[in-house]
């Protein structure tokens, strides 16, 4: 009798195990999950068979409570900071704003440090070009998202002409007119006063303010005439309106000079270089102009964030890893197992989703993964569009101002260029009629 009922036993789990492996497995069962938020939710999932370590968070984007914003680490163009530290600066500097979570996002340069692909801020122009045939994602006043390979054109119109703007806080060419915004400092050129301060401190034998004063000044002297915006025509300018890219922004002048000129909060510098620009001896002081500024492939509306990676993991709900349309060559990148970073949005483009796949570890039983199982990671849970973030050391998963990719925490996670954060508006759950849009003012 109890031969015969081990050998049924036997028979009915040999059927379950026969039965479990003819289906087709899901990548990664989810083992936690939990809401953040009202239409936020984050969940971690782990296969241990293929050491698969995989963290998500969901955006419900129809909740005028919820907002995306991107992070500038330092709020500095070439400012590195890690993900949980812009957060809490963000979170801070806004009342009525809580920051649930977010993760890392464009790739950097490492020479200038600046983001690699067009990137915007609250409608505030850091970069422009197209880098290669880089993906990006893009997010409206109205707080639809889009997913494409965009570039920006920037250009100023007064009331005698138009004349277009070649570079976005950085200066190549003497002749280039290239517009300052508030994230390449505070005037132009940027001169690290407090910076070159601190480190006279360690410099001088004299440590009275005034001998340190003398040092600081002779530094200034030695940037400043090495600048390659000595001496150039700078028009300085307010916002009429809230600044917005793919839009026609009203602007005054507030100064014109042709030394140091402050970069004030609501506004920008815009230098003329060293070029013939005859429009420029038509502006005074008090004129107004505006700034317009197109998106292509074309945008139907204002759009306030955009940030973006390499390369496009999902199109149309299927994977599509364009590596090659993107003009990467190491074949490494793409097939290794990698900590990888993502974002996504459902067909309807109503849900945003993050992915974040945790680095190798050999200690924790992590291994990465490639850019095809992270495109089928992100169909899994939904995306219909996707793009590849910056990801290897860069890899992080901040939730409630907690690091949990990469494991070492917040103070072990790496410096990156910009984030991508998900906020509440906590003002409109004490009756404030919420706005929408990705800028969380």
């Amino acid at each position: 009798m109890r031969a015969g009922l081990r050998l049924t036993t036997l028979m009915f789990l040999t059927l379950c195990a026969t039965s479990v492996r003819g289906q087709s497995q899901p990548l990664s069962a989810v083992d936690s999950s939990r809401q953040l938020a009202p239409g936020v939710t984050y969940s971690h999932s782990y296969n241990r068979k293929a050491r698969l370590s995989v963290h998500t968070l969901t955006v419900d984007l129809r909740n005028p409570f919820l907002g995306v914003r991107v992070g500038k680490g330092l709020d500095h163009i070439s400012g590195l900071e890690r993900v949980h530290s812009i957060a809490h600066r963000y979170d801070s500097a806004n009342a009525g704003i809580r920051v649930l979570g977010g993760s890392n996002a464009n790739f950097w340069k490492a020479g200038t440090l600046h983001p690699m692909g067009p990137t915007i801020i609250d409608g505030v122009l850091l970069t422009a070009d197209k880098y290669r045939n880089w993906p990006s994602i893009a997010i409206t006043d109205d707080g639809t998202v889009y997913i494409d390979s965009f570039h920006v054109d920037v250009s100023i119109r007064t009331r005698v002409g138009s004349i277009p703007v070649s570079q976005l806080n950085r200066r190549r060419d003497s002749t280039e007119v290239v517009l300052y915004t508030s994230y390449f400092g505070n005037n132009v050129p940027f001169l690290d006063t407090l910076g070159i301060r601190e480190a006279s401190r360690d410099n001088v034998t004299d440590d009275s303010e005034s001998g340190i004063d003398s040092v600081v000044l002779a530094q200034l002297d030695s940037v400043w005439s090495m600048s390659p915006e000595n001496g150039t025509l700078k028009l300085q300018f307010e916002y009429l309106a809230p600044p917005r890219a793919n839009a026609v922004v009203p602007c005054r002048i507030t100064a014109m000079d042709t030394s140091v000129v402050a970069i004030p909060k609501n506004g920008g510098v815009i230098s003329f270089g060293k070029g013939q620009f005859p429009l420029f001896y038509s502006l005074m002081v008090g004129d107004r102009f505006s700034l317009h500024s197109t998106i292509d492939p074309p945008i139907p509306d204002p759009v306030v964030q955009m940030t973006g990676g390499t390369p496009r993991l999902v199109r149309d709900g299927k994977v599509s890893v364009e590596w090659v349309e993107a003009g990467l060559k190491k074949v490494r990148f793409v097939n290794g197992n990698y900590g990888r970073s993502s974002v996504g949005i459902t067909r309807g483009g109503d849900t945003l989703i993050l992915v974040v796949v945790e680095p190798y570890s050999r200690k924790h039983a992590r291994r990465g993964t490639s850019l095809e199982t992270l495109a089928r990671l992100l169909i899994d849970r939904g995306a219909w569009q996707a793009i590849n973030l910056d990801g290897g050391s860069s890899t992080t998963m901040m939730v409630e101002g907690q690091t949990y990719v990469p494991l070492v925490g917040n103070r072990g996670s790496r410096k990156i260029s910009t984030a991508l954060m998900i906020y509440e508006r906590l003002a409109t759950r004490r009756g404030i009629e919420p706005k929408r849009g990705g800028t969380g003012k």
